[in-house]
């Protein structure tokens, strides 16, 4: 993503008139409880990391070293989790792109290939010391289109206490095609968050079907919306941070640290 600005992340008309945000995002999330797809035998593993033997070989590492790293559960629990931080006084020169970034990018075969059904479970932790930037967002998990450049097909991000979900596709990839704020990521300051991802991708829109649930209720629902790059078979999963203008732009935030869970990604038979 080129810009950290949320202006990136609305359709144009939000753009030129803000307040129609507020008549969008109904049509788009529901707050209603909802468990979420049943996780059946209709549902095959591509991956399934939960980190205590290490990254393995389902990820590569996009960071500088040090800012990735496996860890105790912050939350007291017995187990490992992946601690991901950035700190904006880095050089990032040797990081892809030379932004500022520490990612996993999940490997072959967990790719995601138009018209076929996907279901995808991850987890973050915000620390409870953690400085929210309301001067620019931050990707905090997306999926990322095969292609070289573009933006994410799918951006779950954090802007102020915020979080905000989008999609692009179709033959204009470089505007979104859905967009929901979803509030308070403050209050989520020491917790684990639940993310369940329901995703079909079509870059035609015909088919395609995108439904988030975060701590079992959707926010985030877009039917028959454009939500893959053209012809693109081999978009792949991604969490971690990325900031991209966090170098230059104004920031709130000096360091940010971030912690998430076990990673799986399911295909319906």
């Amino acid at each position: 993503m080129r810009t950290t600005s949320l202006r990136s992340l609305l359709p144009g008309r939000v753009r030129l008139a803000p307040f129609l945000f507020a008549l969008i995002i109904p049509a788009l999330a529901s707050g209603e409880p909802h468990a979420g797809p049943a996780a059946d035998t209709s549902w095959i593993s591509m991956a399934d990391v939960n980190w205590d033997n290490g990254l393995g070989d389902a990820v590569t590492v996009q960071a500088n070293p040090g800012d990735v790293e496996i860890v105790p559960d912050p939350d007291g629990a017995s187990r490992k989790v992946l601690k991901v931080k950035i700190e904006r006084r880095e050089n990032f020169a040797n990081v892809v792109n030379g932004s500022p970034r520490a990612e996993l990018l999940f490997n072959q075969p967990a790719t995601f290939a138009q018209g076929s059904d996907y279901l995808v479970s991850w987890s973050t932790y915000i620390p409870r010391d953690f400085t929210f930037d309301s001067e620019q967002l931050v990707i905090v998990s997306q999926i990322h289109q095969s292609f070289k450049e573009g933006g994410p097909t799918l951006a779950l991000t954090l802007l102020g206490t915020s979080y905000f979900i989008s999609t692009r596709g179709g033959k204009q990839v470089q505007k979104t095609t859905a967009v929901a704020k979803i509030c308070c990521a403050d209050s989520d300051r020491g917790k684990w968050v639940r993310w369940v991802l329901r995703y079909v991708p079509d870059d035609s829109g015909k088919r395609s079907l995108t439904q988030i649930w975060k701590n079992g209720g959707m926010v985030f629902q877009s039917i028959h919306v454009a939500n893959a790059y053209p012809e693109d078979q081999d978009a792949y999963l991604k969490i971690g941070l990325y900031k991209a203008g966090w170098e230059k732009a104004p920031s709130d935030a000096k360091s940010i640290t971030l912690f998430y869970g076990p990673v799986s990604v399911r295909k319906r038979q």
